[in-house]
């Protein structure tokens, strides 16, 4: 059923956790991620990459860098603005600025029952 496809590419490098950890020095990778992921999507399943939502989570849920590609019109856990963003914009923010992401100030939610919420309580930061 395509209406709900939810696919995941994982890159082989091991020391990219997350999207802190990437830089310029990544755009050969993230681009060749974005443009095979869609290639193999349409020969495959025959959706087009126009209609695919191409995202990296942050906060991820495990820190082994992964893509997600998700129908565009399948609302997928994660998928939403707080936690999603899309290939094309990190390749394009990367593009811009090698450490956009080691600079920029993410917003991320978190719920009550996650370890990390619970440091933050902790800390008096909640």
């Amino acid at each position: 059923q395509l209406d709900d496809l939810y696919l995941i590419a994982l890159v082989h490098r091991r020391e990219l956790k997350s999207l802190r950890d990437l830089t310029a020095e990544h755009l050969p990778l993230l681009r060749n991620v974005l443009q095979e992921g869609k290639e193999a999507i349409t020969k495959r399943f025959g959706v087009p990459g126009s209609q695919l939502r191409i995202y990296l989570h942050y906060q991820p849920s495990y820190h082994h860098l992964h893509v997600h590609f998700t129908a565009l019109g399948y609302d997928a856990p994660g998928s939403s603005v707080e936690r999603a963003h899309l290939l094309a914009d990190v390749i394009d923010n990367l593009a811009m600025d090698s450490t956009y992401y080691q600079k920029r100030a993410l917003t991320f939610p978190l719920r009550a029952d996650e370890p990390l919420f619970k440091k933050f309580q902790e800390a008096g930061k909640v």
